[in-house]
């Protein structure tokens, strides 16, 4: 039984391998890397002031910037400090703050609709909104809560993290050292599931997709495991390669850039994993309201010429194909044109 399990796992794993490698996801993790760079900053503004309303900014801030540098390092922490701090200061409120605060709003949700964009891709679907203005507001605001989402994950952590510390205080006067090691546990085993609790949300929620809480936790709790493997591994590999000293002033960019890279690559796989198991042992998955399922295919032609069929919108640009100029069909009679 416990061999027929593990085979099944790991038929499991090597089949969501295969099509992460399909879902060219490294492609789609350098544009989420590079909208990460642009969103970074105010996306950190609206997380420190709504978790900062509560335990305050100051708490929040130093926070935030502990858990970036065990992740990416003093020097990338620090240019994430410096980011935040120049987008931060606004003037008086006037018309160029109102049209500043919509710009941060608009760079802050856009890597959001990067990941969007890929989920529905590994998801195989695509929105067809009949008022395509009224979907791109939902999906800003839709960004917009994912940010928020965060930020009350951040604000748990921040609750948990305080309440173990206070319980850990009390119970070390009275107990023995072991004590410590338990509330070691929690702290890790409560961290890991709001990771998870934000996996979920953000497979539940971005993808234009209709999917069940119960295989999204599957994915979820998977993608959290991974992140916990691997997070490790990337701070080693940043911290022992020292990527960033290669280019100079904008190494802590390059390092930035590089651990998002490698964090895309663990949500795509988890999005991919959450796919297949669904598809094996779930729920089927299917379009929102406003979507359509898509079916991409790639069908080798041999040799025959690359731009003979019509252009997609050619129809639309010229009217009907008797309209149009007719080009030569190959070189023989292309030379013979009635050129002057």
């Amino acid at each position: 039984m416990v061999k027929k399990r593990a085979w099944l796992i790991w038929g499991l794993l090597k089949e969501t391998g295969l099509e992460f490698i399909d879902n060219n996801s490294f492609q789609k993790g350098a544009a989420l890397a590079y909208y990460t760079i642009f969103a970074l900053p105010p996306m950190l503004i609206i997380i420190i002031s709504a978790a900062g309303y509560f335990f305050g900014e100051q708490a929040v801030s130093g926070e935030i910037y502990y858990r970036i540098k065990e992740l990416i390092g003093t020097e990338g922490a620090y240019s994430v400090q410096k980011m935040v701090e120049n987008v931060n200061e606004f003037g008086a409120f006037n018309l160029a703050a109102l049209v500043g605060g919509f710009a941060l709003f608009i760079a802050a949700t856009g890597v959001f609709i990067s990941l969007q964009y890929s989920l529905n891709e590994i998801w195989h679907v695509k929105p067809v909104p009949k008022r395509g203005y009224i979907k791109l507001v939902l999906d800003r605001v839709l960004s917009f809560g994912m940010i928020l989402t965060i930020a009350i994950v951040l604000l748990l952590s921040l609750l948990a993290n305080t309440i173990l510390v206070a319980i850990g205080d009390f119970l070390t006067a009275r107990f023995s050292g072991w004590v410590v090691y338990v509330l070691h546990a929690a702290n890790f085993i409560s961290a890991f599931l709001l990771m998870s609790f934000l996996f979920a949300c953000i497979y539940k929620f971005l993808p234009d997709a209709k999917i069940k809480w119960r295989d999204v936790a599957v994915g979820a709790l998977v993608t959290s495991l991974l992140f916990v493997l691997f997070r490790g591994l990337i701070g080693l590999y940043l911290g022992k390669n020292d990527v960033g000293s290669v280019y100079g002033a904008a190494g802590s960019i390059v390092v930035i850039l590089t651990w998002v890279f490698f964090t895309s690559q663990i949500i795509f796989f988890g999005a991919v994993f959450t796919f297949v198991y669904s598809r094996k042992y779930g729920y089927n998955i299917y379009p929102s309201d406003y979507a359509v399922r898509v079916i991409r295919q790639e069908v080798e032609a041999g040799n025959s010429a690359v731009n003979a069929e019509p252009g997609k919108h050619e129809k639309e640009v010229y009217g009907e194909p008797e309209d149009v100029l007719q080009k030569p069909t190959d070189e023989g009679e292309k030379a013979e044109g009635a050129n002057i």
